[in-house]
């Protein structure tokens, strides 16, 4: 045994300083190769894993099926809401309720019928029989993307500047 641990200690000490370090850089490789294909193969083998809490049971993604996720969603119901006495009286109490307000935003714009100026406020009648509809917005042509009637405009009153500050 002495012999041996001999012999090792004279190989170790006959070997430069290079010769160590690419012995352990190869040394440490090996084991992080080893350890990765040791961790590749025990990670296909999930089982489910159930929690002790809800006894519900996580699965891989592949066993999910979203369509019957998506119909569960579309099939359940909305809670329902109960409102406080406060909120009841607040309700029945308000100019325009929560549900009305929903559908007129459905409906489209309001048009006003006359504006009145009353210390710098604008006050606007609504006229509701007469809401409109929607209108979709007109599309203006792609055709040029510079005005050049109005740079040239602006250029010449900017010289005209220039020559009123000289």
């Amino acid at each position: 045994m002495k012999q041996l641990l001999k012999d090792i200690f004279n190989f170790v000490t006959s070997l430069s300083q290079m010769d160590v370090l690419l012995y352990f850089a190869v040394l440490i490789l090996i084991i992080l190769v080893v350890s990765l294909i040791y961790i590749i193969k025990t990670g296909d083998e999930e089982e489910p894993l159930e929690t002790k809490e809800n006894g519900t049971t996580l699965y891989n993604s592949d066993d999910v099926d979203l369509k019957e996720i998506i119909t569960n969603i579309e099939e359940s119901k909305p809670p329902v809401v109960e409102y406080t006495d406060y909120e009841k009286e607040q309700e029945e109490k308000a100019i325009i309720s929560y549900d009305e307000l929903i559908e007129r935003s459905k409906m489209g714009t309001i048009k006003y019928d006359t504006e009145e100026t009353n210390q710098e406020i604008a006050i606007k009648k609504i006229n509701l029989d007469k809401l409109a509809k929607t209108e979709e917005k007109k599309q203006t042509p792609k055709g040029s993307l510079f005005h050049y009637e109005k740079e040239e405009a602006f250029l010449k009153a900017l010289q005209s500047l220039n020559e009123l500050l000289n």
